[in-house]
């Protein structure tokens, strides 16, 4: 290339040296002036996915000026690279920290009592659909090739709102929600709920002050639960979704039989 200046020279010559399978004019071209500026032909590599792991197959093909499908297969075969899902928590702050230590060294002590296990009611409300699918992003199934799985649902399916407490011994569910009234008649027993905003009422925390003095946990409760903190209580890893498995084990016809 150096001597002759001419791509199609260097090509006939290749051909004429190893045969048909001979690179193009432009593949010439490139080679010849990556070696003037490199002093190498080998390809520079490059780091596109070191400082942006995140970046797309299409930005990662665009930023080495090849195809989509060449760099998939680079990334998934040569670099054994996988895509993986990002997860989304709640943002914490410094302060956050030292609450959620305060808060442990609170509720440690009254979840190993085993007679305050017995007055320590957690509540919660959870959604109950005559459709059944409540939960899409959980489904998964696992087989070498797509098995094209479709799932019909219902638009604006019926549903029912439900809530439940329980304590180590007790449950109370909708039809025993008039029992929470009682509840203050028992002197001992402490009611916990999540900070969701209507449970964050003036109505709400001063019917608690009055019922439940000193016995009442949520987030400003006079038993605190601190703030940016998930409500990792029975109801939420296991009484719930055990109802719901048992619920939607079966199809469900209509609402009166939800």
């Amino acid at each position: 290339m150096a001597k002759s200046d001419s791509a199609a020279v260097v090509q006939r010559k290749l051909r004429a040296e190893f045969g048909i399978n001979t690179p193009g004019l432009t593949c010439i071209k490139d080679t010849f002036e990556r070696f003037c500026e490199t002093g190498t032909v080998e390809d520079q590599e490059r780091d596109a996915l070191k400082d942006k792991p995140q970046s797309s197959v299409l930005f990662v093909a665009t930023d080495c000026s090849i195809t989509p499908t060449t760099t998939h297969r680079i990334m998934t075969e040569y670099l054994a690279l996988k895509p993986y899902k990002a997860q989304f928590v709640q943002q914490l702050y410094e302060e956050d920290l030292q609450d959620r230590v305060e808060m442990c060294k609170t509720l440690i002590p009254m979840l190993e009592d085993s007679h305050m296990q017995e007055n320590l009611f957690f509540s919660d409300e959870a959604t109950f659909y005559v459709g059944g699918l409540d939960s899409k992003p959980n489904i998964r199934y696992w087989f070498e090739t797509s098995p094209h799985v479709t799932i019909e649902t219902v638009m604006n399916s019926p549903k029912l709102n439900v809530w439940c407490a329980m304590s180590k011994n007790k449950l109370l569910g909708y039809i025993s929600l008039k029992m929470i009234l009682k509840l203050h008649k028992l002197r001992s027993a402490i009611f916990q709920q999540d900070g969701a905003s209507p449970h964050f009422s003036i109505d709400a925390r001063r019917y608690l002050d009055d019922h439940f003095p000193g016995r009442w946990i949520v987030r400003g409760g006079s038993i605190r639960w601190a703030l940016r903190s998930p409500d990792l209580t029975p109801l939420d890893f296991f009484l719930l979704g055990h109802i719901k498995n048992n619920i939607y084990n079966t199809p469900i016809k209509d609402i009166a039989e939800l």
